[in-house]
């Protein structure tokens, strides 16, 4: 496992306040299902991969991020994320996975996590029953743009010297880079709160092959001597 980069701390901003109306979202519920769609939530229940085979995979990436939060008054959350890609070896297909500790010297639980640039992607979620760690999250939403997942803790946070398990986003992509941001938001026992933001792997689109582009930039040429043809029998 490798130790990745440090994490930036914030409190207020446009993120935290996204971050916060999905979590508000999370009130209205939602079937109980894995699929989570663009504006829609989801109660997570926990899975195996006895209990879905398509989980089975190999591990492309795992890192630690630590991260702080600073929840003001002198409250602080340190700790850190464990960003793992798997490749699924059934479909060939990705599947993105947090799991999150909570240092023992920390004065406020972790609440939320979430995971951005999901656009254009399918995602599954839930949670690993067969995994490492204590705290699961109770839900997930997706925003209505679609590029935003996020894993609720609120009901059982990520206390101090806990960890949560893995939990995961199964998509259909086949690719991936580290230019994604994940975020975490943190609390305290008096009303404290502060977001950590990150960068994380996210899925992204093919690159054409350079035959394909071959072909696409031939036929832009042959549209354009078509153009030059008519223009010389007007």
């Amino acid at each position: 496992m490798k130790i990745r980069g440090g994490v930036k701390s914030v409190s207020t901003g446009p993120l935290f306040a996204t971050l916060l109306a999905l979590a508000g979202s999370f009130a209205s519920g939602g079937a109980r299902a894995s699929v989570v769609l663009p504006g829609g939530s989801v109660a997570l229940s926990g899975t195996t991969e006895a209990a879905d085979p398509q989980l089975a995979g190999v591990v492309l990436q795992d890192v630690l991020l630590p991260f702080s939060i600073n929840l003001g008054d002198g409250n602080m959350i340190s700790g850190q994320v464990q960003d793992r890609v798997v490749r699924e070896s059934s479909s060939g297909t990705l599947d993105f996975y947090y799991r999150i500790f909570n240092n023992s010297n920390s004065t406020g639980s972790i609440g939320l996590a979430g995971r951005d640039n999901y656009s254009g992607f399918t995602t599954n979620v839930d949670w690993r029953i067969d995994g490492l760690g204590t705290v699961a999250p109770t839900m997930a939403s997706r925003s209505t743009s679609g590029s935003n997942v996020m894993f609720d803790f609120l009901t059982q946070q990520i206390a101090p010297s806990e960890q949560s398990r893995f939990f995961f986003i199964s998509t259909n992509a086949t690719n991936y880079d580290a230019r994604g941001q994940g975020s975490l938001v943190g609390l305290d026992a008096n009303g404290g709160f502060g977001t950590a933001d990150f960068s994380t792997f996210e899925p992204v689109a093919p690159v054409p092959a350079p035959a394909a582009i071959w072909l696409l930039g031939s036929g832009l040429i042959g549209l354009v001597s078509v153009a030059q043809k008519k223009r010389r029998t007007v």
